[in-house]
């Protein structure tokens, strides 16, 4: 039998004899495949622009000391080498660059999106992981080819390099992660290494960075299908046997619930499964739990409109799902309302139209802060968990309205209670989640409104205003409410705005796409159900000024709403 010939992307060999090449599921090879052909035509186009342009010493080690949180008592040795792709190059230092391109980029990169938690084990991190694989990677590794090409995309995207051409370093670097990677898991003993599922992790992460015009728009969604197939082939088990591997568990997990969210695609093994593990009580995890709910109760409605046919029995199918999500609704509202003090949002402020200087007429896209409360919290992460929760809200909402527009059918659906109820709920849950969004772009650490010590911090720099990863937690929840009907043109101006400032300013430019896509919610999903309803891009025309809290559906006269109150 012959051996694979390590070919990239795929081995010549094992093509021509038309067998199996080990490694990701067919499609994302095909992904690989179609990403690598069209950056290495991108690459030959700037080939010559980059040559000599970035420069250090043969083989030289950058060694960066990453500073933890203050509460840490220890400091991490982040070692990183100039990339590979760096070597054979002049080395004459830039006229103008006094750091090293790949020390800078490679702390830029840490300062922004590897949040390190106070203690060793506690849920407040976000790719520590990185830190203990990188620093024992060999050179040429997968993830080595990964981390530098996020670091060079980030840092591109936010600032020039004299005349590097950051973007064709950070995609020549990419081509490199995904060939390596394609080799590494074709190997069995390399399958099983943590580095290789970090490294898909980080080519996760570099589409939402990158949003290349040639790459496939929903890429990113193939990595982590391949991201689950690793972890399915090592086993849940296994994976936690390590503090890295469980940190690993919980990262993919985390990838899997957007991919779900955003595609509609069922849960792979099964809710419980990604669940049924030590750290599933975590605030994070609960909050992914209900945004896993929603999606049951989204594929349970789109089954019952499918081919529906009026007839008592299945309207009465159609109310007992109507009663089953807004249970989940109360369920949610009630978690939030339950969180402890130090997990909990708190009021900064409240601004109003006179405050940011708008007019009767302003323009909402430009102003930093939307008129009414500025919410802050404990940490990114426990942001990022509430926010969740709103977004299952306010899609469990979407699913319940499609319902109502059935039973009201032909009838205005907007006339309904049960409307006027999930109308209620998302009022409020778009305002919380508005009010969150100066905390995640570092306006209360521009305005220097000083806030307690955080429960973790950045592995790299100073705090300061638009770090990318709170900024990148954002994007899903803005997205979620720029489609949605019931927010008020003002909200959706501001939202659009604020996705635009986490492309241009932040760096993240999967941001820009999807506000680009013109969405709305559920209205564009009831006309495909049949039903009767309203122009989608007609304007709601609610009020301008936000609901403070979102009711239960239990009751709105009565009951006070069960969300966590300001203060």
């Amino acid at each position: 039998m012959q051996q694979c010939d390590e070919g990239k992307p795929t081995c010549q060999r094992c093509e021509k004899s038309k067998r199996e090449c080990g490694g990701y599921r067919p499609e994302f090879e095909l992904v690989h495949r179609d990403q690598t052909k069209s950056m290495v035509r991108r690459l030959r186009k700037g080939q010559q622009a980059t040559a000599g342009a970035a420069s250090s010493s043969e083989g030289q080690v950058v060694q960066e000391r990453i500073n933890s949180p203050s509460t840490v008592t220890q400091s991490i040795i982040f070692v990183l080498e100039e990339p590979e792709t760096w070597r054979r190059r002049s080395s004459s230092p830039s006229p103008v660059l006094t750091v090293p391109l790949a020390q800078r980029a490679s702390c830029y990169f840490a300062s922004n999106f590897i949040l390190v938690p106070a203690q060793a084990t506690a849920p407040n991190g976000f790719m520590e992981y990185l830190i203990p694989l990188i620093e024992t990677e060999p050179a040429g590794s997968p993830l080595r080819y990964a981390f530098n090409a996020c670091a060079f995309a980030l840092l591109g995207n936010r600032a020039k390099a004299d005349n590097v051409d950051l973007g064709e370093l950070s995609l020549k670097e990419h081509t490199l992660a995904l060939g390596e990677t394609h080799k590494a898991l074709g190997k069995g003993s390399a399958t099983n290494a943590n580095s290789v599922l970090a490294a898909v992790l980080l080519l996760t992460l570099y589409e939402n960075i990158t949003a290349i015009k040639e790459s496939r728009m929903l890429a990113w969604q193939t990595h982590i299908d391949g991201a689950v197939h690793i972890v399915k082939s090592r086993g849940r088990d296994e994976l936690f046997k390590t503090q890295t591997g469980r940190l690993l568990f919980t990262a993919v997990r985390q990838f899997l619930v957007s991919r779900t969210l955003s595609s509609g695609a069922p849960l792979p093994f099964g809710t419980d499964w990604w669940f049924d593990t030590e750290d599933s009580n975590t605030l994070l995890a609960v909050a992914q739990r209900f945004a896993m709910r929603y999606s049951e109760m989204r594929a349970e409605t789109t089954r019952l409109l499918k081919n529906f046919s009026r007839t008592p029995e299945s309207d009465e199918q159609l109310r007992k799902l109507i009663k089953e999500i807004q249970g989940i609704d109360r369920e949610i509202a009630k978690w939030l309302a339950s969180l402890p003090e130090e997990s909990r949002s708190r009021t900064l402020c409240w601004v109003w139209e006179e405050d940011v200087g708008l007019t009767k007429m302003g323009n909402y896209a430009e102003i930093e802060v939307f008129p009414g409360r500025v919410d802050v919290y404990p940490d990114f992460v426990s942001a990022r968990g509430i926010n969740l929760a709103r977004v299952a809200r306010l899609l469990l909402a979407v699913q319940s309205i499609r319902l109502i527009a059935c039973l009201c059918s032909p009838m205005d659906y907007r006339m309904s209670p049960d409307y006027e109820i999930s109308k209620r709920i998302c009022e409020g849950s778009i305002s919380e989640i508005i009010a969150s969004v100066p905390y995640h772009l570092g306006w209360h650490v521009k305005h220097q409104k000083a806030l307690d010590p955080g429960i973790s911090g950045f592995a790299c720099g100073d705090d300061g205003p638009f770090k990318a990863l709170p900024a990148y937690f954002l994007i899903w929840a803005l997205v979620c409410v720029k489609n949605h009907d019931i927010t008020s043109e003002e909200q959706r101006a501001w939202v659009k705005g604020r996705l635009r400032v986490i492309a241009d300013r932040v760096g993240v430019k999967y941001a820009q796409t999807l506000n680009d896509v013109e969405l709305r919610l559920p209205s564009m999903m009831i006309a495909p159900d049949g039903m009767p309803g309203p122009d989608p891009f007609a304007g709601p025309g609610l009020p301008k000024r936000p609901v403070a809290m979102p009711p239960t559906p239990e009751s709105l006269d009565r009951t006070p709403s069960p969300s966590p109150a300001p203060g």
